[in-house]
């Protein structure tokens, strides 16, 4: 199985995609290469179902439970160890597997991750800061992760510990805790832990819920750099998001420093991805707690990009 398995991971790293996706529908069986330009499929192969049970023996996963299961292995390739993840879910007449390598990338340089000059500037400064929360939000698949690992990637000498659920991407310059509930490892354990061997920086992945909301600012109020996200459309409903989840508006005006809203867009007649910010910065978050009206930008700034035809046109400016 090993012949086939470099195959896809060849294709996987050349095509910079994040996961191999399998379908099995009716005893046949269909694989999907996942990049940030969407689902590509491969040619099938006759080892394909035996290299689908392979990756369910690698991840110590139960092939009698039908329930939804995932596990982890390292692999050496070409001179190098790659982690991965293996997740099954099966339906009444579906399977799916999602094999996610965790670290196939270096992450990426404020040019590849936006056009834009005076985001870039503002991202190089956050990355120098010693304390505060500066939140990413946006829908699935807007790169925030993605942005929070490349921002991680440039901070140098700090020590910098992430708290996942579940990691996304494996780093080596960075301490990575992964949430786990069944041991009794949640997001308030681990935030404890973490505070205890002195960080310079925390990552907390995503906030889904109150502990998580409540943690973020609990770790911002000790004097660390938080970087966090947030399922949110744009910066003011991520504002409002983290008050409802937390209930303390005040503790959040003391120490927020940015709310970003990303989305991904393609760039104008080329095959690639890059993000569109907008933001508020600490006064306007002030402000917005005070009452004032605070205007969105993010139409407005695709709309002008489209304009000047730096990204192609969008389906909804939604």
């Amino acid at each position: 199985m090993d012949e086939r398995f470099e195959q896809l991971l060849s294709i996987a790293l050349k095509t910079k995609s994040s996961d191999i996706h399998f379908t099995i529908v009716d005893g046949e069986i269909e694989i999907a290469l996942k990049s940030i330009n969407g689902l590509k499929k491969v040619a099938r192969d006759s080892r394909d179902f035996k290299l689908f049970n392979y990756l369910q023996y690698q991840s110590f996963l139960d092939v009698s439970n039908n329930k939804a299961q995932s596990g982890s292995f390292e692999y050496f390739y070409r001179g190098k160890y790659y982690d991965f993840r293996f997740s099954c879910m099966q339906s009444r007449n579906v399977k799916n597997g999602v094999l996610r390598i965790l670290n196939f990338h270096d992450g990426l340089s404020l040019e590849q991750i936006t056009f834009q000059q005076d985001v870039q500037k503002l991202l190089q400064a956050i990355v120098t800061r010693r304390s505060g929360l500066v939140l990413f939000s946006g829908l699935t698949g807007s790169g925030k992760t993605t942005t929070m690992y490349s921002l991680l990637k440039m901070i140098k000498g700090k020590t910098i510990y992430t708290l996942e659920d579940p990691i996304e991407v494996v780093c080596d310059n960075l301490v990575q805790f992964e949430i786990n509930e069944k041991i009794g490892f949640g997001f308030e354990q681990g935030i404890r832990q973490i505070l205890r061997h002195n960080p310079d920086v925390i990552m907390i992945g995503e906030i889904r819920d109150s502990i998580s909301a409540t943690m973020a600012i609990r770790a911002a109020l000790t004097g660390c750099l938080v970087f966090s996200s947030i399922h949110s459309s744009s910066t003011i409903t991520a504002l409002r998001r983290l008050v409802e989840l937390s209930g303390n508006s005040q503790d959040i005006i003391e120490i927020i420093q940015y709310v970003f809203n990303q989305r991904l867009v393609k760039k104008y007649q080329d095959n690639s991805y890059v993000c569109v910010f907008d933001y508020l910065d600490n006064n306007q978050i002030v402000n917005y707690f005070k009452g004032e009206r605070i205007e969105t930008n993010m139409i407005n700034l695709i709309k002008e990009s489209e304009r000047k035809k730096i990204i192609d046109k969008v389906d909804s400016y939604e």
